[in-house]
């Protein structure tokens, strides 16, 4: 069977790191995939995507409302002058019981993983510094364009169904790009998505 969406040779290396581990698809989830997302749509392509505020338009948060791994990582990366930081605040919905948060490699920019007691990896934030946007082939099973012109595009890893949950988001004031994923189910990764927020450096 032909993948949903092709991944850019060019960016393979950006999608796997030390420490992500694939979930299958039968991990019990925290979250319900009927779950209601504001944010973003069940469908293939998105008609009035344009009308949604993105969720890190919405007024920036402190460095104290979220992690502080993340200001430490995206100080060391070569993108900071360019990329913000983008994160999940500490009350964020999306994160799940018991997890632990750390750093995680992410070639030139920076990554943020939750592990859970079971799970390592088990769902994160990276920045993988600036991109073309021409160079990404957005032919996923989800997309959507927000008012800003940010675009996100998502569906599991490489199109197989076993693999965790994988969303690409560019945003366009300097086509900085980030991966979120999840190892829980399309639900879970919406909501991140959905609680993503600009951090004040």
């Amino acid at each position: 069977m032909k993948p949903f969406y092709r991944l850019p040779t060019a960016l393979l290396s950006l999608t796997f790191f030390a420490g992500i581990v694939s979930c299958q698809a039968s991990s019990t989830s925290q979250f319900s995939s009927q779950t209601s997302n504001p944010y973003v749509s069940n469908s293939v392509s998105v008609s009035n995507a344009a009308l949604t505020i993105a969720p890190w338009s919405k007024p920036a948060i402190n460095n104290s409302k979220t992690d502080a791994v993340y200001h430490q990582q995206w100080m060391k990366a070569e993108s900071k002058s360019l990329c913000p930081i983008i994160a999940l605040p500490k009350q964020a919905s999306s994160h799940l019981k018991e997890h632990r948060v750390r750093r995680a490699e992410f070639a030139s920019g920076w990554g943020v993983a939750y592990d859970l007691p079971d799970i390592r990896s088990a769902y994160g934030v990276a920045n993988a510094g600036t991109i073309n946007p021409n160079d990404i082939n957005y032919n996923w099973p989800y997309n959507i364009t927000y008012q800003d012109g940010s675009m996100v595009g998502y569906g599991h890893e490489g199109g197989n169904p076993t693999a965790k949950w994988l969303a690409y988001i560019v945003i366009p004031q300097n086509n900085c790009f980030y991966n979120i994923w999840s190892a829980q189910d399309k639900a879970h990764l919406e909501q991140m998505i959905s609680d993503l927020r600009m951090v004040r450096p």
